[in-house]
């Protein structure tokens, strides 16, 4: 009861009163008929704007902060610097986290994955927060590394204070470079979405006291295709929401802010999205596995390397496109021997007329060893002889 009854109070009462960085925006009108002055509407492979009203415009994010976190911890599982299994122990300062929590213990262990878990369906503020400690040591340089990141993405307009979203004068972003981790976020696939289509789940499974998670998206199951990304709400921020959906191989981010209630917010959501999937297509131009390219590594023993692609090669351009306007390029960031098999070598380079860049990374189908002194005398040998 006790922790109910505080929960309670972290939602009704507001955070610090903000003032500087931050404009407000009562209401807007666009042609879509949005409530919200500050949207957008991205194809995140290309980072294509497809609709936007005021995309640079600076807001609190609110829990959408939570997507820098989620992107960094997404991002030292792939590098193989964490793993879903590894235990995280709560610190004091983590389990005193306010609002939205899943009422962490200090020194509590708990999973990697069960905390990102808590992030993605229940914005848990204790959970990122013992993560981010979990990554970068404390709380202040996990900040510094989400700024670092930040700044590395292109988000030009955003800057952290914290990695809950509490609200703070000097804490902003914009839907566009919201939109721009989102981007990122997405492609980590199953990976993410696992976690982030879910409407609820459990963590502490295993014991007496499991803990109940509810998606805060209320769009999911109600929005077809729709598997996530990220509420935010504080009585500054107002509603805001970076949603992503996927329909007949047509991905698709929206950013809004600044919405005066849930119901607006999942409106213009999904105006934007319709909007999206009845203004684009989708052209495959390579299968998965597919040989894109040959290419004559340098000091190779062998000529003519296929290089080939461990996706579906999708684009998403606007109707008007055609096939025939696409041109495709690849650009080797490694061009000498030795390669090994599947070894990422570069980027398949699809451009449209109005110079937009779809990019897909190109592996070595087999291994390119390197030539060796005897290699080069017997050729040398060989072209004295023929």
């Amino acid at each position: 009861m006790k922790k109910i009854i505080l929960m309670l109070l972290s939602a009704i009462f507001s955070l610090n009163p903000v003032k500087g960085n931050i404009k407000r925006v009562e209401s807007s009108s666009s042609e879509l008929g949005l409530h919200s002055s500050s949207v957008v509407l991205i194809e995140p492979v290309s980072k294509k704007v497809i609709y936007e009203v005021n995309k640079d415009e600076r807001h609190f994010p609110a829990s959408m902060t939570k997507m820098m976190g989620m992107y960094l911890v997404l991002t030292n599982i792939q590098n193989g610097k964490m793993k879903w299994t590894d235990m995280v122990e709560t610190s004091e300062y983590a389990s005193s986290m306010g609002g939205t929590q899943i009422y962490l213990e200090p020194y509590e262990k708990m999973s990697v994955e069960d905390m990102f878990k808590a992030v993605c369906i229940n914005s848990a503020n204790d959970a990122v927060t013992a993560l981010g400690e979990h990554i970068a040591g404390s709380t202040p340089a996990f900040v510094e590394l989400m700024n670092k990141t930040a700044k590395e993405l292109g988000m030009k307009n955003t800057n952290f204070m914290n990695p809950t979203g509490f609200d703070d004068e000097n804490h902003y972003t914009t839907p566009y470079d919201m939109a721009l981790v989102a981007s990122e976020l997405v492609k980590f696939g199953e990976e993410l979405f696992r976690f982030t289509r879910l409407k609820e789940d459990y963590i502490r499974k295993d014991t007496s006291n499991p803990f109940w998670l509810v998606n805060t998206n209320k769009m999911l199951g109600h929005y077809d295709g729709l598997d996530g990304l990220k509420t935010g709400f504080t009585n500054k921020a107002n509603y805001n929401l970076t949603a992503t959906a996927k329909r007949n191989g047509i991905r698709l981010i929206s950013v809004v802010m600044n919405e005066a209630t849930i119901a607006e917010r999942s409106q213009d959501t999904t105006t934007l999205l319709n909007y999206g999937f009845a203004n684009m297509q989708a052209i495959k131009l390579f299968d998965k596995d597919q040989v894109v390219a040959n290419y004559d590594f340098q000091n190779s023993l062998e000529k003519e390397t296929p290089l080939i692609v461990k996706e579906n090669v999708i684009i998403v351009v606007d109707k008007n496109v055609k096939k025939e306007d696409l041109k495709a390029s690849v650009e080797l960031n490694k061009t000498e021997a030795p390669i090994k098999e599947g070894e990422y070598v570069g980027d398949l380079v699809v451009t449209t007329k109005s110079g937009d860049k779809y990019r897909f990374k190109v592996y070595a189908q087999v291994e390119v060893k390197r030539a060796n002194f005897f290699d080069y005398f017997i050729w040398n040998w060989l072209r004295m002889i023929f």
